[in-house]
């Protein structure tokens, strides 16, 4: 660079001294001079500007090869064309083209390769324009479910199922949508999920759709055995014992004399009978329960008035139960009917599971977890409950107790689903419980 600075002062220089002296030589009348001094003049100012225009072509190729990924558009690189230019200039030219080059050969590789993977998951994705509803790219999943080959704006899925637009303009990031679309003798459920991005200042939207029909369809299959396993074995216990008694019955009455043991005998089977038939109407009237659940009517409830009242309907454990001060005004919005119902539910769970300790505890508490979600917990330093039963203990009818209709957790959990949240619970045997009412 210093050398062809050096030049390029040199002839500037020159191109001074030159003028110079044909002003002299014409201030002199000395003419024949001069104009071989004008000659002169001017073949060094043509040197001059064929350097000029040499430089200004490099750096239009340059800026040409950058602004269009054509790095051998006139088939030389910056130093065979560099003629005289400095080396050291069209070394860093060449150098800066390689590595500009290079990093997008990388960005390529890379875009080729998400774009196979997006291609071979069976997972349709999409993604379109948030402002103009302009799509951008789809997967070859995303083609073949929808038939579409091509689709200008998501309005043109209206092809597929006329709901489809619809559902995505109000399908928020974050959230999940189903759709159920029947196409001929072709039966699907769709759950759409969507996330929300800036690429260069645009916003785009990611939507995925996938048919989860064969997964419902299979925890259907084994929630609808469960419970007919439940109710199969509730209502064989109780119905063997009556239709045993009542066979008895039948021969006792048939018989022409009835002592007084036989009349004793009949009497406790009718009991029997009765028993066993209040039981499975208890029975029945627990199951309406778990699927009876009314429709939640929320409203705005401070938590601490929430656990007050609560506590209020334990007088007589106000030793046991402890409520913890919140660090802030927490609220949440909910039915606070079913919410207490929950909490009834869970402390007098907690009470049964600290009946046997020494110095029982039950803490009720509340707070923001790091998702920024509202929770309510319940804590008790009882039994604890085995790693292997925690999850069964939502089903319905399922008790460790050994008088219980084990529906009490599981309508909780409906309950809290019911208002988009959850109930969940981590113990270990011997260490207490914990149970979270998790808001949305």
């Amino acid at each position: 660079m210093k050398q062809y600075s050096k030049k390029a002062i040199a002839s500037i220089l020159l191109v001074l001294f030159t003028s110079l002296v044909c002003a002299f030589l014409v201030a002199g009348k000395f003419y024949i001079s001069a104009g071989i001094a004008g000659i002169a003049l001017l073949i060094e100012a043509w040197y001059l500007l064929r350097q000029m225009e040499r430089s200004d072509r490099l750096f239009r190729q340059f800026v040409w090869s950058v602004r269009y990924s054509d790095f051998l558009a006139s088939g030389k690189t910056p130093r065979e064309n560099s003629e005289a230019l400095p080396r050291e200039l069209t070394e860093a030219m060449e150098d800066a083209l390689l590595y500009y080059k290079k990093h997008l050969q990388q960005k390529e590789s890379q875009l080729q390769y998400f774009q196979a993977l997006a291609n071979h998951i069976d997972l349709s994705v999409f993604v379109y324009s948030s402002e103009t509803a302009q799509i951008e790219w789809m997967n070859q999943a995303a083609k073949i479910q929808t038939g579409l080959n091509f689709a200008e704006t998501i309005d043109d899925l209206a092809a597929y199922h006329p709901e489809l637009p619809a559902r995505l303009r109000i399908l928020h990031p974050g959230e999940l949508s189903i759709l159920q679309v029947r196409r001929q003798e072709d039966y699907s459920q769709l759950i759409l999920s969507s996330m929300s991005f800036v690429v260069l200042n645009k916003p785009l939207t990611v939507v995925s759709m996938k048919n989860i029909r064969s997964v419902l369809e299979n925890k259907e299959t084994e929630a609808w055995q469960k419970l007919i396993r439940v109710l199969t074995h509730e209502i064989m216990n109780s119905m063997t014992p009556i239709v045993s008694l009542s066979e008895l019955l039948k021969n006792k009455q048939a018989s022409e004399e009835i002592s007084e043991e036989d009349r004793e005998e009949m009497n406790q089977a009718i009991n029997t009978i009765f028993r066993r038939s209040s039981g499975l109407v208890r029975f029945v009237e627990n199951y309406r329960k778990v699927t009876g659940i009314p429709t939640p009517v929320p409203e705005i409830i401070p938590v601490d008035s929430l656990l007050n009242s609560v506590v209020l309907l334990f007088r007589e454990e106000t030793d046991t139960i402890r409520i913890l001060p919140s660090s802030s005004h927490l609220q949440v919005i909910a039915d606070k009917t079913l919410i207490e119902q929950i909490l009834i539910n869970l402390i007098k769970n907690a009470l049964d599971a600290t009946i046997d300790c020494p110095d029982p505890l039950i803490e009720l508490s509340a707070g923001i977890n790091t998702e920024g979600k509202t929770f309510i917990q319940v804590k008790d330093n009882g039994t604890g409950i085995p790693a292997d039963v925690q999850e069964r203990i939502f089903i319905p009818f399922f008790t460790t107790k050994p008088v219980g209709s084990g529906i009490g957790l599981s309508v909780s959990r409906q309950i809290m689903y019911m208002h988009k949240g959850s109930l969940t619970v981590i113990s270990e045997a011997g260490k207490g419980s914990r149970f979270l009412l998790t808001f949305a």
